[in-house]
C-alpha cells in the first residue's frame, strides 16, 4: 500500500482555512462513526484455512484502504488551494471519504463473522485493526480541517494511515500464504460437522439425499450448529425445513464465503422487502424461475463437466478451454437468468432473449442497488464477445491466454467464473430463507412439477430414509440412482428409499439402484414391485417402520428382473421372513419369560405383519415357489392365532417353524450382495 500523505508541508493558503470549515458547516459533515463489533457478532461462521483466504482476497480490505488514502491525498493538496475551489471539490471529496471509510468497516465487520482453523488470533484480528486505523485516520482528517489544516494535526493523519499500512499488507501476505500445512482440511467437518467421507463422494446434484441421510446420525447437534454459524441470515424461531437446510448446508460449503453469504444476505432482504410491498409479482417472478430448473440443472451438469475437464487436463490449451466454456455458461445462464429475476422484482422489464450486453446495461442503470451492482461485477464485455466468436487462443509461447488478441489471465478468467456462479447460488440461498421466513405471504399457484422437482423429491426420500445417492439420472419412466454397495445391513435403507420414492414420484415405471462396484449386478424394480411393497406398507408408515414387512414382495420383484429363478427368489424370502420373526422373538424372550403381555402382543403383531409380507411375495410368483410362501404363510397365521391365548412365557419358545424355515434356507442369497460375510 502506498502512503503518499507527505511528512511535511507546505504553507497553508489561509483562505482554504475558512472555506474548508464553511464545507464542514454546510454539510453537516462528521468523521465517520468508529466501527463496532458486539462479541455476538464476532466468530460465529466456521470456515477452513483455504476459505478463509478467499474471504480475505474477496474483502478486498486494502483496496478500500488505498480508496481512503487516495482520498484524503486530493483532499491535502486542496491545503494550497484557494477558497473557491476548495469550495468546488471538498464537498464531494469528503462525500467519498465517508463512503469509503463505511465501505471498509462495513466490510470488515463481515469478515470478522468468520471463524478459520488454523490461523492466529493476530490475523483474525487484522480486519478488525486495519478498520480501526482507518477510521481513525478520517476522524484525524476531519479534526485537522476543523483546526485550520495545521501540519501538527496531519502528522496524525499520516501516523493512523502508516498503521493501516501495516495492516494491509498483513492481510494481503496472509491471503497469498501458502496453505501446505493444512492440504486436507475437511471442509464437510469444518462447517457442518459431518465428515467428507458421507458427503463428498457423489455428484451435487444428490448432495440432498447424502446430507439428510448424515443429518440423521444427531439432527438436534447438528440443526443447533447450523443455526448457530447461520445466525446472521435466520432468526432462531426460523423452522429447519429440508429444501433450507439444503441451501444452508451448501452456504457453508461455499469456495467462496464472504460472497455467497453477502449475496444471500441482499437477496434475502430484497425478496422479503418485495414480498411486502408487491406479493403478487415478487411470487410470480419466482414461479417463473422455478419453471426453469430444468435449464438451470441441465447447466450445472455441464459447468461441473467444463471444471472436472479444467482440474483433468493435462495441457493449458485444454485448460483454456474448458474455462472459457465454463465463463460461457454461467454467464449466458446463471447470471442472465439471477439478473432477470432481480430486475423483474423491481418492476424492470427484460426483454425476452436479451443479450448479455443488454443485462449489462440494466444493471449497470441501477447501479445503486447492490445486488445490481455485483451481478454487473460479473460481466466482462470484451471477455464474453471474444469467447463467443471463438476469438480466443493460447499462445504456447509466451505461455498466455489471448482474448481478441489481448493477453488475459487464465486463472483470473476461471476465478471470474467461479465468483459469478458463487454469486447465483448465494442469491438461490437468500430466495429459500425468504420464502420460509414469510409463508403467509407466499401466494402459491397451481403447481405443475417439473421433472427436475420430482427428482427432488427422491433425494428427500432416499435421504429421510437414510439411504444415502452419489447421483441420479431419469432416461424416460426409469430412474436410475447410483448408490454406494448395498450390504445386508443397508438393504432395509435401499428399500425403504424406494418404497419413499414411489411415493414421492408415481410416475416411475421401474428403479434401478447402481452399485459402485462394477462387478456388482443393479437392483431392480419395477412398478410391479412398488405397487406390492406400498400396498403391505400403507397403514404402518405412521406407527411403525413397514419395511421388514413390505420389503419382502419388493426384493421378489427385484430377484426376478435380476433373473433369479423362482425357487431361488422363494428360498431368499423364506429367510429373510423366517429370520425376521426369529430375531423378534430371541429379542423379547426376556420380558416374555417374565409375563409381559405387552412383549407378547408386540411379537404376534410383528409376525402378522411378516405374514402379510410373504404373502404379498407369494402373489409375485408362480407354481411352486409361489405355494411355498403361502403355506409358511399359512403356518405363521396358524401359530399367531394357536399363541393369541398363551401366556407369554410359552411364546419364548413359539413359532418353531420359523426356526425350521431359517436353518432350511439361510444364508439369503441375494445377487446383489456378493461377499459371504453379507449374507444373512
Amino acid at each position: 500500500m502506498d502512503v503518499s500523505l507527505p511528512g511535511q508541508l507546505g504553507a497553508v493558503e489561509p483562505e482554504s482555512c475558512a472555506a474548508a470549515r464553511s464545507v464542514i458547516r454546510k454539510l453537516s459533515l462528521t468523521a465517520p462513526p468508529a466501527p463496532t463489533l458486539s462479541k455476538q457478532d464476532v466468530a460465529f461462521v466456521p470456515v477452513t484455512r483455504m476459505q478463509w483466504k478467499s474471504v480475505l482476497r474477496d474483502a478486498g480490505l486494502p483496496t478500500l484502504q488505498q480508496e481512503t488514502d487516495q482520498r484524503i491525498t486530493e483532499i491535502l493538496r486542496l491545503r494550497t488551494a484557494k477558497g473557491g475551489t476548495v469550495g468546488r471539490e471538498l464537498p464531494e471529496l469528503l462525500r467519498t471519504l465517508h463512503a469509503s471509510v463505511a465501505a471498509l468497516g462495513t466490510a470488515a465487520k463481515e469478515v470478522s463473522r468468520f471463524s478459520p482453523s488454523h490461523t492466529s488470533m493476530v490475523e483474525q484480528r487484522l480486519p478488525a485493526d486495519l478498520a480501526q486505523a482507518n477510521h481513525l485516520e478520517a476522524q484525524a482528517l476531519f479534526a485537522c480541517l476543523e483546526q485550520g489544516w495545521a501540519e501538527s494535526d496531519w502528522s496524525a493523519v499520516r501516523q493512523h494511515a502508516l498503521e493501516a499500512r501495516d495492516a494491509g499488507r498483513s492481510l494481503v501476505a496472509a491471503a497469498r500464504a501458502d496453505h501446505a500445512d493444512h492440504p486436507d482440511e475437511d471442509v464437510y467437518q469444518r462447517t457442518l460437522g459431518v465428515s467428507a467421507e458421507q458427503l463428498d463422494r457423489g455428484s451435487g446434484v444428490a448432495s440432498r439425499a447424502r446430507l439428510l441421510a448424515a443429518w440423521g446420525d444427531d439432527p438436534k447437534t447438528l440443526d443447533r450448529r447450523l443455526r448457530r454459524s447461520m445466525k446472521h441470515l435466520i432468526d432462531d424461531s426460523l423452522p429447519l425445513t429440508v429444501k433450507l437446510l439444503h441451501h444452508l448446508a451448501v452456504l457453508a460449503l461455499s469456495e467462496r464465503p464472504l460472497v455467497a453469504h453477502r449475496t444471500a444476505l441482499l437477496a434475502r432482504d430484497l425478496v422479503t422487502s418485495r414480498l411486502k410491498s408487491e406479493p403478487e409479482l415478487t411470487c410470480s417472478v419466482i414461479a417463473r424461475h422455478v419453471d426453469h430448473e430444468p435449464e438451470m440443472m441441465f447447466s450445472h451438469r455441464g459447468q461441473i463437466s467444463y471444471w472436472d475437464t479444467y482440474n483433468r487436463a493435462e495441457h493449458q490449451e485444454e485448460r483454456a478451454r474448458a474455462a472459457m466454456d465454463l465463463y460461457r455458461a454461467v454467464l449466458e445462464g446463471d447470471v442472465k437468468r439471477t439478473a432477470t429475476v432481480v430486475m423483474e422484482m423491481m418492476g424492470k422489464a427484460v426483454p425476452q432473449g436479451a443479450s448479455l450486453a443488454t443485462v449489462r446495461n440494466l444493471l449497470s442503470a441501477e447501479d445503486g442497488h447492490p445486488l445490481c451492482k455485483l451481478l454487473a461485477s460479473t460481466i466482462r464485455s470484451e471477455w464474453r464477445n471474444a469467447n463467443a466468436h471463438e476469438d480466443f487462443y493460447w499462445d504456447p509461447v509466451n505461455g498466455t491466454l489471448l482474448l481478441g488478441g489481448e493477453p488475459a489471465d487464465l486463472e483470473q478468467v476461471l476465478d471470474a467464473a467461479i465468483r459469478a456462479r458463487t454469486i447465483c447460488h448465494g442469491f438461490e440461498h437468500g430466495i429459500a430463507v425468504a420464502y420460509t421466513q414469510n409463508p403467509s405471504l407466499i401466494i402459491w399457484g397451481a403447481e405443475y412439477p417439473n421433472y427436475v422437482s420430482r427428482d427432488l423429491s427422491i433425494l428427500q426420500a432416499a435421504g429421510e430414509a437414510r439411504f444415502p445417492v452419489l447421483d441420479l439420472r431419469r432416461h424416460g419412466n426409469l430412474v436410475r440412482l447410483d448408490v454406494p454397495d448395498i450390504s445386508i445391513e443397508t438393504l432395509r435403507e435401499a428399500c425403504r428409499a424406494l418404497l419413499k420414492a414411489a411415493i414421492a414420484d408415481p410416475s416411475v415405471e421401474r428403479w434401478e439402484l447402481r452399485q459402485s462396484s462394477p462387478d456388482r449386478p443393479p437392483l431392480c424394480v419395477d412398478r410391479m414391485g412398488t405397487h406390492a411393497g406400498l400396498q403391505v406398507a400403507e397403514c404402518l408408515w405412521e406407527i411403525a417402520d413397514p419395511v421388514p414387512f413390505a420389503a419382502l414382495p419388493l426384493l421378489t420383484n427385484a430377484m426376478t428382473i435380476a433373473g433369479e429363478p423362482a425357487e431361488a427368489a422363494a428360498s431368499a424370502v423364506l429367510c429373510l421372513a423366517a429370520a425376521h420373526v426369529v430375531g423378534e422373538r430371541d429379542r423379547l424372550s426376556p420380558s416374555l419369560a417374565h409375563g409381559d403381555a405387552a412383549g407378547k402382543n408386540e411379537l404376534i403383531s410383528t409376525t402378522k405383519l411378516i405374514n402379510d409380507g410373504t404373502k404379498a411375495a407369494a402373489h409375485l410368483l408362480e407354481g411352486p415357489a409361489r405355494r411355498k410362501l403361502l403355506a409358511f404363510a399359512e403356518v405363521l397365521a396358524g401359530d399367531c392365532h394357536r399363541l393369541k391365548s398363551a401366556p407369554p412365557y410359552e411364546l419364548v419358545h413359539g413359532f418353531m417353524p420359523a426356526d425350521r424355515t431359517l436353518r432350511r434356507h439361510a444364508p439369503a442369497r441375494l445377487p446383489w450382495i456378493t461377499a459371504l460375510d453379507d449374507a444373512v
